[in-house]
């Protein structure tokens, strides 16, 4: 038997429907069904010991909910269930944003109100106790990390498939870059590739499920589009989850550094050959994500992210909102706005709210 394994389960479309934004009970035990089935593919009780403390990791990288963006709350929901009928206490958690507190964007998407209902403890991982640890990676080395974190049982991460303007991809692995407690991660931005491969490294996710409810294709991870998937996805190794979750997505997964790189250093399978695939064949499932932009205002992302000091003046400043405006400005002339809100109006998953974007 392969050491990797990937569970597949493509949700109805009738049950995506109602399940979109209604945190109710009726939907909540039908979509149990799929999530214990899924769940059970991964032998998951082997790996998640009874009376066990569990600390996960969700997507809460905005403040107001948006599918795709940010978690399905009834996935979280059914997930947190699940778990508190066999361990001993579940906590959720997120760091802080750029430019807001990460309880404000956990309470904000509703991920505080979903967890807590069902049972788990919801923190800031940035606002609690903090421990010496060494990562001992290629660039994360000493640093304090938080302690619920660290000193849990068994780490469990809950990512979203999206695209991204740095990475082209953001799943599992880029998932564990919101664990490192500092708001101004992005001075790692130019180590991105090493960096997230330390983490996760030294985390370890003991299960990735990844959210495919709602994910997003474009200019990721938040100015993008939904796109309605309709997939869970489970495993027992977070590279192994991104290689499958990555075609899926019509991309290759070699060709996405971060991916590549992990896979070079073994955290992993070093091919899709190695992973047993369960349930759905990967070819029933794959699609075509479109990729992040590659505009003007994009390429200039990227370069600047490159510059640290740029980066904190431009993303940690009140000179963001008047940069944001001038962006977008740019890009109704150039007539990419246009065609961005032709393009989501036509999902008809966030209606005006994707205005507040933008």
């Amino acid at each position: 038997m392969r050491q990797y394994k990937i569970g597949i389960l493509k949700i109805p479309e009738q049950l995506l429907g109602k399940i979109l934004y209604d945190l109710n009970t009726d939907n909540i035990e039908e979509l149990e069904f799929y999530m214990k089935k899924i769940l059970e593919m991964e032998e998951w009780k082997k790996i998640i010991k009874k009376d066990s403390v569990i600390c996960m990791k969700v997507n809460a990288c905005h403040y107001e909910y948006y599918p795709g963006i940010t978690n399905n709350l009834n996935v979280i929901y059914t997930i947190v269930s699940l778990l508190r009928d066999r361990v001993r206490e579940v906590i959720i958690g997120e760091s802080d944003l750029q430019r807001y507190d990460g309880m404000d964007a956990l309470v904000g998407c509703g991920i505080k109100v979903a967890a807590e209902k069902a049972g788990a403890k919801v923190i800031n991982f940035s606002k609690d106790d903090f421990i010496d640890v060494n990562i001992n990676g290629k660039i994360l080395k000493k640093m304090k990390m938080p302690e619920t974190l660290v000193e849990a049982d068994h780490f469990i991460t809950i990512p979203l498939p999206k695209t991204h303007k740095l990475t082209t991809v953001s799943i599992g692995l880029k998932n564990q870059f919101g664990c490192i407690p500092r708001y101004d991660r992005l001075v790692y931005h130019k180590y991105l590739s090493d960096v997230l491969t330390d983490i996760n490294d030294f985390l370890k996710p003991s299960i990735v499920i990844t959210d495919g409810i709602v994910a997003l294709e474009g200019d990721g991870p938040i100015a993008g589009v939904p796109k309605k998937l309709g997939i869970l996805i489970a495993s027992n190794n977070v590279l192994a989850n991104d290689m499958v979750a990555t075609e899926i997505m019509g991309f290759d997964w070699r060709e996405i550094d971060h991916i590549r790189k992990a896979a070079e250093r073994g955290i992993g399978p070093s091919s899709i050959n190695e992973i047993e695939i369960v349930d759905e064949d990967l070819n029933s499932v794959k699609t075509v994500f479109e990729p992040p932009a590659n505009d003007f205002i994009s390429n200039g992302e990227r370069w600047l992210l490159k510059h640290t000091l740029l980066s904190k003046i431009v993303y940690l400043s009140p000179l963001f909102t008047t940069m944001k405006r001038t962006a977008w400005t740019i890009r109704k002339i150039s007539g990419y706005r246009e065609d961005y809100e032709k393009d989501e109006r036509m999902r008809e998953l966030w209606g005006e709210n994707y205005k507040k974007l933008i």
